[in-house]
């Protein structure tokens, strides 16, 4: 399947680049340089229970994956974890923005500016979420999952069974659900898009299957079922249309909508949710062009549904 995902923004070797086109030595491989690991230090669950104030997360209620972390704040015991938000528009020309009246204890106004104080030469994607430590002045990760993950062993460890079929099941709705509309929404190519949908309906079908009996994994949530919620919450308002993934949608399966609210209905996930921010972030921003262009000069074909 071919998926463009050659980066078009970021930083290299210390520097940001909002249009990696314009890199001076376009020899470089850049694609090699962007598989760099964004943190300096590891999470320490240890001190994240203990002294939470020691770390601080930027986020974004626009990115599903940065929510997936706001939602595990939401359903934890409220720590005592400084939030720095970015604005939901990453079409300005320093990508992710921190919200106007932001006080981070880093990066100034700028996301790129938080990874270059923890590694002056990196070079990769600049992404929310982000786990900066304060005691170390390092990123601690940027990695969603590694997040959730290090938050439910210091709070909740039941939202995290260590259970190897679980974690093989976090991984799953990763590839298959999280990424997979991503794959349907930037195809390169028609045979990619009908290739990327036709995985995405065999996702979403098993997905349903998972939380048909209330939760994807046993009787109460875990992350799994944040994990799921963080695209479904996004589906009809956003990929919908901006991925054009039209011939369904997540509210037309009553066994996905019944979990999407079930998990709604958890206490401080409301708090969690911004349907404007996600309309902006899909929509008003030409990282994600509702209509894909081929090789061809033609564009693709969006699966659709007959009237008849």
């Amino acid at each position: 399947m071919h998926m463009s995902t050659a980066p078009k923004r970021g930083m290299f070797r210390g520097q940001w680049y909002r249009d990696l086109e314009t890199l001076p030595d376009r020899g470089a491989d850049i694609e090699a340089s962007f598989a760099t690991p964004a943190s300096r230090v590891e999470p320490d669950v240890q001190r994240l229970r203990d002294w939470p104030g020691s770390y601080h997360l930027f986020a974004a209620k626009a990115c599903p994956f940065a929510h997936r972390v706001l939602l595990m704040l939401a359903v934890v015991p409220q720590p005592a974890l400084g939030i720095t938000y970015c604005g939901p528009w990453l079409g300005g020309p320093e990508g992710w923005s921190f919200a106007p009246g932001s006080a981070p204890p880093v990066g100034e106004d700028v996301l790129w500016k938080v990874y270059a104080a923890s590694d002056p030469a990196y070079s990769g994607r600049v992404t929310v979420p982000v786990l900066w430590d304060n005691t170390a002045g390092a990123i601690a990760s940027a990695d969603s999952l590694e997040i959730m993950q290090a938050l439910a062993a210091a709070y909740r460890p039941e939202m995290c069974p260590e259970d190897a079929a679980f974690a093989k099941l976090c991984i799953w709705i990763h590839q298959h659900l999280n990424i997979g509309v991503y794959k349907v929404g930037f195809a390169a190519d028609q045979a990619a898009y009908n290739a990327a949908v036709d995985a995405l309906d065999s996702a979403m079908d098993k997905v349903a299957e998972l939380v048909a009996s209330g939760f994807a994994f046993g009787t109460s949530p875990t992350i799994a079922d944040l994990m799921i919620f963080a695209t479904g919450i996004r589906f009809d308002i956003a990929y919908h249309g901006a991925f054009q993934i039209l011939h369904r949608r997540w509210g037309g399966n009553q066994t996905l909508q019944q979990h999407l609210e079930r998990i709604a209905a958890l206490p401080g996930v409301e708090d969690t949710l911004a349907f404007q921010d996600y309309r902006v972030h899909y929509f008003d921003e030409a990282g994600f062009p509702v209509r894909q262009p081929m090789s061809t000069g033609r564009y693709i074909l969006p699966r659709t549904c007959d009237p008849l």
